[in-house]
């Protein structure tokens, strides 16, 4: 280890700690210091999806024929789909109903806002601030096709509305939600070639009921009556359900793109298995009593994906995770999920090390991250975590270079 020179600065904050596992702390800097661990956070959310839901989980949507109307109970699967919403309505016609009166959407499985505390007000405009409800359809997101001038929005339902004004003098494309209105505006210069951007859906329960009926019109089973929410699960015997892939995809679908939705719909139904509620406040007390138990203090985690400004945790919570992590019978399920040199957000990171890396980005404004595992040809593995915070100007652009070479150090 040659030392952590290449993070010197007096400038922004630094906590550092690198350990062999079972062994000795190698480097450390400020270690107990709390500073923002951005997308790290979703290093936590993985552990504790693996522990308490156990990596074989599946979320579940089922739909329920009450008299003569539908509930459709959403229990948090961040992975429906069009396709699944048809399978349903399929099931529907198969047991001989042709004609329902309202549809309804169960969305008691979670708790409280669909915002994560301390989420900045702008990040609804764009996909990766979609927002985490019981009952979603493609993550809550739309995908938006540009074609020159022309517009293609995927899934498109009644709920969804856009407008178009473009530019050729503009420097670039622009595709967001319009908070104040839900309206997604296309704009900017026209494409050359086709481009995909995904805008978070203003109103996400809705949007899937008006998917869902429009699958069961596909079906040939009439709606003639409301779309309506409740949170009464209904005890009734489903007609039929869907089932998300395993917990142990899904970890690994989140932390190589680093996707947010995931990260908030597998916090909020561990905090619901562990709580008997999907909140984030739930959510929050599993995380403290589990840091608690690893001998961290001075943090604060309040949402699952690191989008919160509020989160807060040392480099020494993140390592004593890792390490714990790492006598689990699920470690490699969660090591493995996580991206190595050259793919996700790593894709472009580490391309010359010669050991294996598995690590998890973090980046906010001011913030950047990684922690992570070193594996050693010969010598003990090695768990890190680097977290720098109130990052300016030079130092916010050089910072992600600078935790590289540093990261690099560990294998010399």
């Amino acid at each position: 280890m040659n030392g952590i020179t290449s993070l010197d600065a007096d400038s922004f904050g630094t906590s550092i700690l690198v350990r062999e596992l079972g062994g000795t702390d190698l480097a450390a800097r400020n270690p107990d210091v709390p500073l923002p661990p951005a997308s790290n956070t979703k290093l936590l959310t993985t552990a504790l999806a693996l522990h308490y839901l156990t990596p074989d989980y599946r979320f579940e949507t089922h739909v329920t024929s009450v008299e003569n109307s539908l509930v459709l109970s959403g229990r948090g699967n961040p992975s429906l789909s069009r396709e699944e919403l048809m399978t349903l309505a399929d099931a529907v016609r198969d047991a001989g109903i042709d004609s329902v009166t309202d549809i309804v959407a169960d969305v008691a499985w979670f708790d409280g806002e669909s915002r994560g505390p301390g989420w900045m007000w702008e990040d609804g405009q764009y996909g990766y601030g979609a927002e985490s409800t019981p009952l979603a359809l493609d993550r809550n997101l739309v995908s938006v096709t540009v074609s020159g001038t022309d517009v293609e929005l995927t899934p498109n339902t009644d709920e969804i509305e856009y407008a178009t004004e473009f530019d050729e003098s503009a420097d670039e494309l622009l595709v967001f939600r319009e908070l104040t209105t839900g309206t997604i505006r296309v704009g900017g210069k026209p494409t050359d070639a086709p481009q995909t951007e995904s805008v978070p859906v203003g109103n996400p329960v809705r949007h899937c009921l008006l998917a869902f009926r429009d699958a069961l019109e596909t079906a040939e089973v009439a709606h003639t009556g409301e779309l309506g929410v409740a949170r009464n699960q209904t005890s009734s015997e489903p007609i039929a359900a869907v089932k998300s892939p395993s917990v142990a995809d899904l970890v690994r679908e989140m932390n190589v793109p680093s996707d947010n939705f995931l990260a908030e719909g597998l916090a909020r139904t561990v905090a619901h298995d562990v709580r008997g509620e999907g909140s984030w406040g739930a959510w929050e007390t599993v995380v403290r009593e589990f840091l608690e138990e690893r001998g961290a203090d001075k943090f604060r985690i309040r949402d699952g994906s690191g989008l919160s400004r509020y989160n807060l945790i040392s480099a020494r919570g993140m390592v004593e995770t890792l390490e714990w992590v790492a006598d689990r019978p699920w470690s490699e399920v969660f090591f493995d999920s996580l991206p190595t040199a050259g793919e996700g957000t790593l894709e472009t990171r580490f391309s010359d090390m010669e050991s294996e890396i598995r690590a998890k980005t973090g980046t906010l404004t001011g913030s950047r991250t990684l922690s992570g595992i070193v594996r050693r040809e010969g010598e003990p593995d090695v768990v890190f975590s680097v977290l720098l915070g109130g990052l300016v100007g030079e130092d916010e652009e050089n910072a992600r270079d600078r935790i590289d070479e540093f990261v690099c150090e560990l294998v010399d």
